[in-house]
């Protein structure tokens, strides 16, 4: 009987991830196959995307369940995701992420190939990111040689840990030449800040084009993220 209820309960969360990963095409977050989403299923497992599938004609039982311990494919006939090293370590480090988002949207991977954070500016990247949106630092050739899928997942750990940032109010990080990572309550919480997380950076691209005098001031920026994140918290739309 529970068997039966597992197996519903993760049918129905391979319907909602396929949902995510199209979401990520639909938003015009990526292009082609690029991008992907994953769903934590319990402690140890996950499911993810295959790899370079056509997501019209792709069904959600052949959506791929990984364990987050040992890396090992648990079900599924088609390849995982090639980023799916980078989805299970963080996954392995933080059990409170649902969700993992993925993609190269144009003005995140812009921002990325820059090497630069993308700073706060305003109130709208407040409402997501008390500070700058952090950029991992670059992999060095031995990292990009071996393992490079797994390094590209430690090198999030090593920023959010150098910067003493807790991930559960930094919904998402640059990969620094890469592209960009989000995550949430699920898949669907995880794709949706990967799209504030575009438009954000969209907004800092052309504030800097424009120009700008002064930056937001910290007690604006608090008033934002607390009054979404904080204990007294009381913002929604």
């Amino acid at each position: 009987f529970k068997i039966n209820i597992m197996s519903k309960t993760i049918n129905i969360l391979k319907k909602k991830c396929l949902k995510s990963n199209k979401d990520i095409l639909s938003k015009k977050l990526a292009i082609q196959s690029f991008g992907n989403a994953s769903q934590r299923i319990d402690d140890n497992l996950f499911i993810i995307k295959p790899s370079g599938v056509n997501l019209k004609k792709i069904n959600s039982k052949e959506l791929v369940t990984i364990e987050i311990s040992s890396g090992k494919k648990i079900n599924g006939k088609l390849k995982p995701s090639s980023d799916t090293e980078t989805h299970r370590i963080i996954y392995k480090k933080f059990p409170f992420i649902k969700g993992i988002a993925h993609a190269h949207p144009t003005f995140l991977t812009s921002w990325a190939q820059t090497g630069k954070e993308i700073p706060n500016l305003g109130t709208t990247h407040s409402d997501y990111w008390r500070s700058n949106i952090p950029i991992t630092k670059e992999l060095s050739k031995k990292e990009i040689s071996k393992n490079y899928e797994l390094n590209t997942g430690k090198s999030i750990l090593k920023c959010l840990a150098l910067k003493k940032i807790n991930p559960k109010f930094c919904p998402g990080i640059l990969s620094r030449y890469h592209g960009a990572f989000a995550w949430g309550k699920s898949s669907d919480e995880a794709v949706k800040n990967l799209e504030a997380m575009e438009f954000i950076a969209e907004l800092a691209f052309y504030t800097t084009i424009i120009g700008y005098k002064k930056k937001v001031s910290k007690k604006l920026v608090d008033k934002h993220f607390f009054r979404k994140h904080g204990k007294n918290k009381y913002y929604g739309q």
